[in-house]
């Protein structure tokens, strides 16, 4: 009973009176809400748009205005209004557009009227997109996506209430948020947003996602980005894909003639919109738009359909236009919900000749500043520029309580009380206990889930114990320490590991981290075959692809980004390596059709003397340079975009003949990537090159070899392809001389698998790739593939065909599926 005051009080604040507040309801002809339309003062662009009820509010100072009503479908409607120290209510009724084609004769086999129009259209593209030099406005963006309708289970699990999210009918919106801005822009591609107040329903310490530079889907540019580019309909190739209907034009306030066009697909597989774009004669600029695109054409496969309404507006003579509102619109679905949304941004304030420094543009695209989400709801009544529905006034209020209930230590102690107890498949598969008011947990590690099988321990016991404590509500900081023990039950031995980890300083990735023990390792410590697809080839296929050796050693490492776009990772290693031997040869299957090999990596140019037992001090020094590096910068944390440029990752490793150790080498390496070079609408290309050398390797032992990432089995990490091998021997080209290594890929993005009927509908991507390895002892080995992508529930699968050459002989065709798992770039 006590929330009640609480909440008629926000509700009261919301409905408040402010002076100078024009408000009221937008409908059309018949009396139904009319939502996103666009409302602006006359000559400036300092309005608003209506609520998806149709209503709307405008704060403005005492004086007499002009408002404009401006809504894609219906006439233009201007109001003067008079705002003195009351508020103003004022409904609007728009009419419908009257679309006139008076003396437009269209012949048999003639062209459509569009065309002309189209054509002045996309002559004129270049000149408005480089018209304004540069600019300033203010962004406010509000986002509001809803469950429409929800299964009553999930992979064998109630779904219930989504965390409160969810009413008893099995809707309800799952993410409301605000955001103000101010957005900078400078000729040619230069952006910068300030984030000024973040408002996120249920999550007072939360962030919006709101960002107006990935809201912008400028049509003045050839593409659109979406997951695949799609062509905007006044681009320079935009006859090759669309057709056009002149459906005929309207005369505004203002006296333009207004000319509504539909947008056509030639052809439905292509990345293409349809719709109606609004396009102003003389001029040939864009009044509006309203068009759409499929989720298969934009290869988005959440979305069935993502729908863009924009308008713009005057705000210079004679020609000079500016986006004034833009709301996208989603419906979609997954694993039996169907979701819906809209994401408004109203632009407003433009300064088309902004003062701005030279130095005032940095790879910072964006910065959200400190308390922009401590903003209350005063605050926000007088800020927001589009009134909240009645279901959000609501959601804010309830989640917002439901929040302070959720984060107070009764209610986590009742929460963890139940959630900590155990029950017996914890026993099998593991147990987490926490303390979610103290932000922290202990996990068991049981022999079930920690299940593997090798010849060289036969089935391996292990039980594991690990802590872990979040130091910050936002889980940026973070100390991890655990510990393992292992037995395996053929070669009968018990070895233990532990670790601690600590996150610091999570704007500069800062983390550093200790380890140590005794456990049975590959010997490329990449892992080319994971343990549990080598306990599966082992025990059902009898075929042992992993060599193992023992390794006591103790590690500590540290990683930070230096400078921006600089990060740095650093270790020094003690080790002692023994060999070990096959200890059990039992498999579930082919005993009597298949050896087993031993454990020793067949390489024909290995000296016996690299087997041997071995003592190492190692230490190793990576630098990856990623110029023009764009980032997020939040008060808690950083995120990183990526960058124009390649990266250029620099690798020394460095084995000392000291304090017992045996190995003396000296190991250089480059490597210079990219993995994600648009070409237009014909997709994605990404490679990455490696080149390196033992400068010094006085004594080297295999495990300090360069090994490759090499695969024999028919499973492959499909993420990590620009690392990997398809076909390539796991030590057959393990070297200690110099080696250059070279990965390829093309993604088509639909580009091929569109055209064919059906593959469009499945969403598959056809994908290309070449690898190419080249080391001074086992000389080239070269190898191709052709697949698809995006396979499979949720797209997470990829098939190809593979064939390879070794010293350009013919080696043989095959076949990899690949699927997803984690790779350590900062290893190699």
């Amino acid at each position: 009973m006590f929330r009640l005051p609480l909440i008629l009080v926000c509700f009261l604040a919301f409905y408040g009176f402010v002076s100078g507040q024009v408000k009221g309801i937008v409908t059309d002809s018949k009396g139904e809400p009319l939502p996103f339309v666009s409302i602006y003062v006359q000559g400036t662009t300092n309005g608003t748009t209506s609520n998806l009820k149709g209503g709307y509010s405008l704060n403005l100072e005492k004086g007499e205005y002009q408002l404009v009503f401006q809504s894609i479908g219906y006439k233009q409607h201007t109001e003067a209004v008079r705002v003195a120290d009351h508020p103003v209510n004022l409904d609007i009724k728009m009419a419908e557009e009257t679309i006139e084609l008076a003396g437009v004769e269209v012949k048999a086999n003639a062209e459509d009227p569009a065309y002309p129009i189209i054509r002045k259209a996309i002559e004129k593209r270049d000149y408005y997109r480089k018209q304004v030099a540069s600019f300033t406005c203010e962004v406010y963006i509000k986002g509001n996506v809803k469950v429409l309708e929800s299964p009553k289970q999930l992979l064998g699990k109630d779904v219930g209430d989504l965390g409160g999210n969810l009413d008893t009918t099995g809707q309800g919106i799952v993410y409301l948020s605000e955001s103000v801005s101010k957005l900078y822009f400078k000729q040619p591609d230069k952006q910068k947003e300030i984030m000024e107040s973040s408002k996120v329903s249920g999550n007072s310490q939360g962030f919006s996602y709101n960002s107006a530079q990935d809201f912008n889907v400028d049509l003045y540019k050839n593409y659109s980005e979406f997951g695949r580019n799609v062509i905007s309909p006044i681009a320079d190739n935009a006859m090759n894909h669309y057709k056009y209907r002149l459906e005929g034009a309207f005369v505004d306030d203002e006296g333009r003639l207004v000319n509504k066009i539909a947008v056509l697909p030639k052809n439905t597989s292509d990345p293409v919109y349809g719709g109606f774009i609004y396009i102003v004669s003389d001029t040939w600029n864009i009044q509006s738009a309203d068009l759409f695109t499929t989720g298969l054409s934009a290869q988005i496969p959440l979305f069935d359909t993502l729908s863009i309404r924009q308008n713009f507006v005057p705000v210079a003579k004679p020609d000079v236009w500016r986006m004034f509102s833009q709301t996208f619109s989603i419906h979609g679905g997954f694993f039996g919900f169907k979701i819906g949304g809209s994401f408004t941004a109203i632009y407003r304030n433009y300064d088309l000749s902004p003062n701005l420094p030279d130095n005032f543009f940095t790879n910072e695209i964006m910065k959200v500043n400190e308390g922009a989400n401590d903003k209350d709801t005063t605050y926000w009544n007088q800020t927001r520029p589009v009134p909240l529905t009645e279901e959000e006034t609501v959601d804010y209020i309830r989640k917002d309580s439901l929040q302070v209930l959720r984060e107070s230590k009764p209610y986590m102690d009742s929460i963890d009380q139940k959630e900590n107890k155990p029950e017996w498949g914890d026993l099998l598969f593991g147990y987490t206990w926490q303390n979610s008011w103290k932000r922290h947990s202990i996990t068991l590690e049981t022999p079930i889930n920690s299940f593997q099988y090798n010849l060289v321990q036969g089935v391996k016991l292990s039980l594991g114990l690990s802590f872990t404590k979040y130091l910050d509500k936002t889980k940026g900081k973070m100390f991890k320490t655990g510990g393992r023990i292992a037995y395996g039950l053929a070669d009968k031995k018990i070895r233990a590991a532990a670790d601690v980890t600590y996150r610091f300083n999570p704007k500069k990735y800062s983390q550093i981290r200790f380890s140590g023990g005794r456990e049975v390792l590959q010997f490329n410590e990449l892992e080319p075959i994971p343990t549990l697809y080598n306990t599966f080839f082992t025990l059902v296929s009898r075929r042992n692809y992993a060599r193992f050796y023992d390794k006591k050693y103790a590690k500590a490492e540290y990683q930070q980004e230096i400078a921006n776009g600089v990060l740095g990772y650093g270790f020094l290693q003690w080790s002692d390596r023994s060999p070990v031997e096959n200890q059990t040869d039992y498999s579930f299957f082919y005993r009597e059709k298949r050896d087993f090999q031993p454990n020793t990596p067949v390489n024909e140019h290995l000296p016996e003397a690299a087997l041997a037992r071995s003592q190492a001090l190692v230490a190793g020094i990576s630098v990856r340079l990623r110029p023009g590096q764009e980032y997020i910068d939040y008060p808690n944390r950083k995120i990183v975009l990526g960058s124009d440029f390649p990266d250029l990752w620099l690798h020394y490793r460095k084995g000392f003949s000291a304090l017992g150790s045996d190995v003396n080498y000296d190991r250089l390496s480059v490597s210079v990537s990219k993995s994600d070079i648009t070409l237009g609408i014909a997709g994605v290309m990404r490679f990455r090159l490696e080149a390196g050398s033992f400068v010094n390797k006085k004594q080297v032992y295999l495990q300090d070899y360069r090994h490759f990432m090499g695969n024999e089995t028919h499973i492959g990490n499909k993420d990590n392809y620009m690392y990997t091998f398809k076909m390539l021997p796991y030590y057959a080209y393990s070297t200690q001389k110099s080696w250059l290594e070279g990965h390829w890929e093309h993604d088509f993005r639909g580009l091929m698998t569109d055209k064919i009927p059906g593959l469009k509908k499945l969403g598959w991507n056809l994908v290309a790739g070449a690898n190419f390895l080249y080391t001074s002892a086992a000389k080239d080995y070269v190898e191709f593939s052709l697949g698809f992508d995006g396979i499979g529930f949720g797209r997470l699968l990829r098939f190809d065909v593979v064939t390879s050459l070794q010293h350009g002989e013919y080696q043989g065709i095959g076949y990899l599926v690949g699927i997803s798992l984690p790779l350590n770039e900062l290893q190699f």
